[in-house]
């Protein structure tokens, strides 16, 4: 069952006073396109979540947000950077001597700069960190596949609906094929007759232009290539997840027939079911741009 590259989906795992949270956001794109949004201490897994991100999905412009939240009764600890804290100060008391500022160098002069206060973390904390994230993001992806699923079941649909048109409408320019030769040599012998009174049309060469005429006019072999292209498009439909480049390729090849069979018809049936025809193929483009 095809899949749409539209969708959403989030995970969230909370354990210990600390919770992550992985948001997906999916739009349509000819490739696979990921941007992340993560807090400071998981940059060093960005990788890591790419490759799991490619293993499940293969196009979109996926967009990726990793927060982290802390119970408010947990209480983290807290590291002092105490060097830096003496450079500052030392560095304060220097300015006060160069511009000759008097006063004492307070404790919230210090704490104003920054960078002096962090918490601290242990690697049971930061592998716990990143195996949460991990899970979270494996939840936020089987939701984001569900929910483009049923998207994709409804596309699909709907392409079969539109695809059950195109053949209707082919199935009309087919019972004008016989009868396309017929009128033409029709038209011509009557054409003919009028311009040359005297009886002075050769049969045999009559029958050899008509028969010139109806081999370039002839759409055979486009109606057969037109119903493979069309059963192969069901059968990838049907069959496959990832569908939306193959079934453009597809869609391709069923606009060039369409186009031949158009321009080689000169009955003018034929040529507006032909335009009906196109614009069932663009509406079933534009829908399959959807499908990843």
């Amino acid at each position: 069952m095809p899949r749409s590259m539209t969708g959403f989906g989030s995970g969230k795992i909370d354990r210990e006073g600390r919770c992550i949270t992985v948001e997906l956001r999916s739009v349509n794109n000819r490739f696979l396109e990921l941007s992340f949004r993560l807090p400071r201490s998981l940059y060093s897994l960005e990788s890591e979540l790419r490759d799991t991100l490619r293993s499940r999905l293969q196009r979109g412009r996926v967009s990726v947000s990793v927060s982290e939240e802390r119970n408010p009764n947990h209480v983290p600890s807290i590291r002092i950077d105490r060097g830096r804290a003496k450079s500052y100060a030392e560095a304060l008391r220097g300015m006060q001597s160069d511009l000759g500022i008097g006063g004492d160098i307070q404790l919230d002069h210090l704490l104003s700069i920054g960078d002096l206060l962090s918490t601290e973390e242990t690697d049971d904390d930061r592998q716990q960190l990143c195996d949460m994230t991990r899970e979270a993001l494996s939840i936020a992806i089987d939701e984001l596949v569900e929910v483009s699923s049923i998207e994709g079941k409804n596309l699909g649909s709907d392409l079969r609906s539109r695809m059950d048109q195109f053949l209707a409408e082919k199935e009309i320019i087919v019972k004008h094929i016989d009868g396309m030769i017929n009128q033409y040599r029709d038209r011509l012998t009557q054409r003919l007759e009028e311009v040359l009174t005297d009886n002075r049309i050769d049969p045999t060469r009559l029958e050899t232009e008509i028969a010139i005429v109806a081999d370039k006019l002839d759409i055979s072999e486009e109606i057969v290539r037109l119903d493979s292209h069309i059963s192969l498009f069901s059968e990838t439909l049907s069959k496959e997840n990832v569908v939306g480049k193959k079934l453009g390729f597809i869609l391709q090849e069923m606009g060039r027939e369409t186009n031949t069979i158009s321009s080689k018809s000169w009955l003018v049936e034929v040529s507006q079911t032909a335009i009906r025809m196109k614009e069932i193929l663009e509406q079933v483009r534009e829908q399959v741009q959807n499908l990843e």
